[in-house]
């Protein structure tokens, strides 16, 4: 009878340092990420038919510029980096919702790091902000999406939830929601002002 404990005791201390293990290993990967914690659902981008309707009524101008013209500064810096050819769909998405697309541009590109090497979680989850929810990437905390598109979709949905108005929409006062330091507002801040020189 001893022995069957003294089994079953093993078993389960190797299956918590197992799972354990898992999830410190997650955190060691992802650890130099930009992680923005969300602590709402997010689920995954899916059309609805009301959707098409705001598309029509979407402005298709931010501060003057037009859909075109901030398309083309954002693929000007995503230029040979693995986000060329998103930068249609941030600006889209991002004037739908009324969020200015070069701060959600500017996020991405601090979270991905892709004007260097693109992270691990953009490579393997397509997640462009270290957003953490189900289903998780590596079964840890971090969440894996289908495509980009959803990934990106969720982030400009998020800004437009908590930051509605263009004067919060601003590095410098949103990095203390995110558990974020000055560092990432300035990082935030040079990527969006690359994006409006087109450098």
């Amino acid at each position: 009878m001893r022995r069957k404990w003294f089994i079953l005791i093993i078993l389960l201390a190797f299956n918590f340092l197992f799972v354990y293990g898992i999830n410190y290993a997650n955190q060691v990967m992802f650890t130099n990420n930009f992680m923005i914690y969300l602590y709402e659902e997010n689920k995954p981008h899916e059309e609805d038919p009301t959707e098409k309707e705001e598309e029509l009524a979407v402005d298709t101008k931010y501060n003057g510029e037009s859909i075109e013209q901030i398309t083309t500064r954002l693929e000007r810096v995503f230029k040979k980096t693995e986000l060329e050819g998103y930068g249609d769909y941030i600006a889209n998405t991002s004037l739908k919702k009324s969020v200015n697309p070069y701060l959600i541009g500017g996020i991405i590109l601090e979270s991905t790091k892709c004007k260097m090497d693109c992270s691990v979680i953009f490579k393997q989850c397509n997640n462009v902000s270290g957003t953490k929810g189900a289903p998780g990437c590596f079964g840890g905390s971090y969440k894996e999406y289908n495509n980009i598109n959803d990934s990106i979709y969720d982030l400009v949905n998020v800004i437009s939830k908590k930051f509605y108005t263009p004067e919060m929409q601003v590095p410098n006062k949103m990095y203390t929601e995110y558990g974020k330091n000055v560092v990432w507002a300035f990082k935030v801040n040079k990527y969006m002002e690359e994006f409006k020189k087109g450098k």
